[in-house]
């Protein structure tokens, strides 16, 4: 679904500003796409703003871009000027009403985070600066959205 986004942006199939071939990296703007195509909305977490104010309980999930390292991609000059930085998006989601998972599709399953509690801590470990965080939640519920 992602790549027929993109195909929808630009028709190129192997460079373009939106995705990276075969790794993905999409675009935040392919993201919000295939979010708002399945009926949800999207905002992101200022940097200055602190997790303790929000009650992620009111929301459906978080999403996250973070950076990767790439220590054989970074040392080849020809390859690190033809790609992107590296950037992986992953999700976090409370089930059950009362744990939250993070859903990084490099896990072979979802890890553990734990209550609210436990999440502000996890997300308080993050390098603001580099990390960008989500709210993601129904578009019938997009009132949530109003930063505090």
């Amino acid at each position: 679904m992602l790549d027929s986004i993109v195909h929808e942006y630009d028709k190129s199939l192997f460079w373009n500003e939106y995705s990276t071939f075969y790794t993905g990296n999409y675009d935040l703007r392919i993201i919000v796409e295939a979010l708002k195509l399945q009926g949800y909305a999207v905002r992101i977490i200022d940097s200055t703003e602190s997790f303790n104010t929000i009650n992620f309980d009111d929301y459906f999930g978080l999403l996250l871009n973070i950076p990767v390292e790439r220590p054989f991609f970074d040392r080849l000059p020809i390859v690190r000027s033809l790609t992107k930085p590296g950037r992986h998006w992953l999700t976090i989601k409370r089930i059950n009403r009362e744990q939250y998972y993070n859903f990084d599709s490099k896990f072979s399953q979802p890890k553990l985070i734990g209550n609210q509690t436990n999440l502000i801590e996890h997300l308080n470990t993050l390098d603001r600066t580099q990390t960008h965080v989500f709210l993601v939640n129904e578009e019938a519920l997009i009132d949530k959205f109003e930063q505090t």
